[in-house]
């Protein structure tokens, strides 16, 4: 696909602040939408300290959030206390005020046999096998989105291989080094797919990831160049 006719849509905010606050209402309400049509919704969310503050604001909409199930994107793989947990950050920042009544998937069940864990893990996150209500990526200083890291082979067969188990193990750049990522497949499978970035230095490489479609150096070039879900990319340049 040509720059021009990219599937993706592109929103600019003056600050975190005021992005987050639209990127919340834009969430809750699809989630609305869907407990409206099928009584049930379904969020796969991204770790990190970015979208702490959203998921604060998220967590005091009133919705039926007993009917809400959480999952991650992707996960550190260490135990759920561990200060680099994804479903730590999620459970402390989004699990909490109204949205405590929601449902949580988490991605390790088992810190000593990672075979063993991905079983667990791929068993566990079946809910999201259907259509998942909104996914929320976010994009690191290397172009990784989820636990696709650039040359990582792992990484490249979780963005390119069609049919394969949602789960990949991938390998990071950055301690701790073993993760677990839902696949680009798998990921596109939602109703909203979200990306959620600030500053000028991720900006310049999204725009290069637009005009270069290389998996295996931009893992978010693979998100950019697909038909078959908008992405929706909330920048701000400052936090």
């Amino acid at each position: 696909m040509s720059n021009m006719n990219l599937n993706l849509a592109e929103r600019v905010f003056d600050n975190a602040s005021i992005l987050e606050e639209a990127l919340a209402q834009e969430i809750a309400t699809e989630i609305q939408k869907q407990l409206d049509g099928n009584n049930e919704a379904k969020l796969l969310l991204s770790g990190g300290s970015t979208p702490v503050n959203l998921y604060a604001k998220l967590s005091h909409f009133d919705l039926d959030w007993s009917k809400v199930t959480v999952g991650l994107v992707d996960e550190r793989y260490v135990s759920s206390d561990d200060k680099d947990s994804n479903e730590r950050l999620i459970k402390s920042s989004l699990i909490q005020n109204k949205a405590s009544e929601a449902n949580f998937v988490g991605m390790v069940f088992d810190t000593e046999n990672s075979d063993e864990n991905l079983k667990q893990a791929i068993d566990q996150n079946k809910p999201f096998s259907d259509e998942s209500t909104c996914v929320l990526l976010g994009m690191g200083t290397d172009a990784h989105t989820a636990s696709l890291f650039p040359g990582d082979a792992n990484s490249l067969i979780g963005l390119q291989e069609k049919g394969q188990a949602p789960l990949v193990c991938t390998i990071s750049p950055n301690e701790p080094k073993q993760r677990i990522s839902f696949t680009l497949e798998s990921l596109l499978n939602t109703k909203r797919l979200f990306l959620y970035f600030t500053g000028t230095e991720k900006m310049n490489l999204f725009a290069e990831a637009k005009s270069l479609h290389d998996p295996s150096q931009l893992p978010i070039s693979s998100f950019i160049h697909q038909e078959q879900k908008k992405l929706e990319l909330f920048w701000a340049n400052k936090k």
